[in-house]
């Protein structure tokens, strides 16, 4: 049977910017940037990238992300589908999915690893917990 094993928590700003009704619903990109905490490495390491958010006709919004975690030969980059649950205008549940690649031999079993992310979005902070799906 599967399990979550806790990897990282982030914590992020968020910059906006809206880009408007698309075919697809009204689109907005989210750019972030913040730090990242794990018992995989010592310290925080500098997150960052883009949601590229789009509001469907229920008020939520789906997700489609890019971000990266660390720096130069320690960054892990990952990609992350999902939905965002709207509390309320400024507040929001995020739940994502992530892949991730890296070439840092210490987390390079991360390359076949799926992570389930669960967070929360209050005004333009969002924190996360990425949890890794083991077998």
């Amino acid at each position: 049977m599967a399990t979550l094993e806790e990897f990282c928590t982030i914590s992020a700003g968020l910059r906006p910017r809206m880009l408007g009704k698309t075919p697809s619903g009204v689109r907005l990109d989210f750019a972030f940037e913040g730090t990242a905490e794990s018992p995989h490495w010592e310290g925080s390491r500098p997150v960052s990238g883009i949601d590229y958010a789009t509001i469907r006709s229920d008020g939520n919004l789906n997700l489609d992300i890019r971000g990266v975690i660390g720096e130069g030969r320690k960054t892990v980059s990952y990609r992350a589908m999902g939905v965002s649950i709207m509390k309320s205008k400024t507040e929001a549940m995020p739940r994502e999915l992530l892949t991730f690649e890296t070439s840092d031999e210490d987390l390079s079993w991360l390359n076949t690893a799926i992570g389930v992310a669960i967070g929360e979005g209050k005004g333009l902070d969002l924190s996360l917990t990425v949890y890794i799906v083991r077998d």
